[in-house]
């Protein structure tokens, strides 16, 4: 019996896909596993080193058939440095400057000339300012994990300083107008929920704008009740500038709150790179670890009572909701934290906004352990029923105009 053949895309991506330690760098690596082999034949483009390729060899087989690096721009952090500096005087964000790069463009021509391909896929905006126009009648597909502008707004809105006001306006009003523009270079966008959905409907006029599902490996994470250690945890590496902002807040507003009214309350914060600032700041409070790079987050998780998502900063979905709530970690998270997910407020997670309140969900949820069980397998059933990563990589396949 022969065995079919399966539509071919290229699928180009600003990072380096492992060690998964970031959710933009989980989505993508998930849904291109889901759909590799079944559903699609997937050439995957990404910057990286010998080092990088030799390291992950097996895990670049499970979500590609065949993988084509190019050089990293800034890999030096002298370079990156400057780069950023003088990005700062320049008509592009400093994000989207970083991902400029000629030899990923003379890759794409080469591979356009010399390949078929059924559909390209650009995932991350920034990486958009590498097609100058649509190179084909083939389907160009935009992935967009966020909506750039609003991370860049919201960082505005809770910056504290002069400096930070400047830098954050200065780049939304880059992000705004260069977001318009960019994605009128794609056939289809794909969003990560229906609210920036809705948002590339209105703001841009797009004619074909997509939702892709949000996922998580629940079968792979099998639930336990929530042990009752009064230890909160939150997971994210800490390098990307909108967990900083959350943990720093947290700590700052919500944990004094918390730690008067729960006396053997304790906070694990799980990341990488933590700043050694924040880490020097509350190093004196045995109560409060910070692990740094783990090389289990879910098994680091599992000691906590309850999953805190302080965030104030960001866009598109947050999987790592979806990951504790596989585990069964009762999750306490602000609106932005759980924006776009499938989830209710107060039966799915407990939201809460401001300091006050943020703290007495906690509270509530420390001293009760039986609300955090109910809380937890409840989330969990929910999990289950919509958050499957081979849903999302049907989607894929559908954007990339195969049925």
């Amino acid at each position: 019996m022969t065995t079919p053949t399966l539509p071919k895309i290229l699928f180009v991506t600003p990072r380096f896909l492992f060690p998964l330690d970031t959710g933009g760098q989980i989505r993508s690596a998930k849904i291109l596993r889901a759909a590799q082999g079944t559903l699609l034949d997937i050439t995957l483009v990404a910057p990286a080193t010998a080092d990088q390729v030799r390291t992950h060899a097996h895990e670049l087989q499970n979500v590609c058939s065949r993988f084509l690096p190019y050089p990293p721009r800034w890999s030096h952090p002298w370079h990156r440095w400057l780069g950023r500096a003088l990005a700062l005087f320049g008509n592009l964000p400093i994000s989207v400057a970083s991902d400029l790069s000629n030899p990923l463009r003379q890759l794409l021509a080469q591979e356009r000339r010399s390949q078929t391909y059924a559909a390209e896929v650009c995932d991350f905006l920034h990486q958009a300012v590498n097609y100058p126009t649509l190179p084909g009648p083939m389907p160009f597909v935009l992935f967009t994990h966020n909506v750039e502008q609003e991370i860049f707004r919201r960082r505005l809105e809770v910056a504290k300083t002069g400096w930070q006001r400047w830098l954050w306006r200065n780049q939304y009003q880059k992000m705004a107008r260069l977001e318009s523009h960019l994605v009128g270079r794609f056939h289809r966008i794909l969003t990560v929920s229906e609210r920036d959905r809705q948002f590339f409907l209105t703001n841009t006029r797009h004619p074909d704008v997509r939702m892709i599902p949000t996922g998580v490996d629940w079968d792979e994470l099998p639930w336990h009740p929530p042990a009752p250690t009064r230890e909160m945890v939150f997971m994210g590496s800490m390098d990307a500038h909108q967990n900083v902002e959350g943990v720093r807040w947290f700590l700052e507003a919500i944990w004094p709150i918390v730690a008067q009214q729960v006396g053997n309350a304790r906070v694990r914060i799980i990341g990488r790179y933590p700043p050694a600032a924040l880490v020097s700041a509350y190093q004196a409070d045995k109560r409060i670890e910070f692990t740094g790079w783990v090389a289990d987050v879910a098994a680091a998780a599992r000691t906590g009572q309850v999953f805190i998502v302080p965030l104030r900063v960001g866009s598109g979905t947050r999987i790592k909701i979806y990951e504790a709530m596989a585990l069964g970690l009762p999750v306490v998270s602000t609106t932005i934290g759980a924006e776009g997910l499938e989830l209710l407020p107060g039966k799915h997670f407990l939201q809460a906004d401001r300091p006050e309140e943020f703290a007495a969900a906690l509270v509530a949820l420390l001293n009760d352990h039986e609300t955090c069980v109910t809380l937890s397998k409840e989330a969990r059933l929910q999990v289950e029923s919509c958050c499957g990563w081979q849903q999302a990589a049907q989607v894929l396949a559908r954007a990339c105009g195969i049925t």
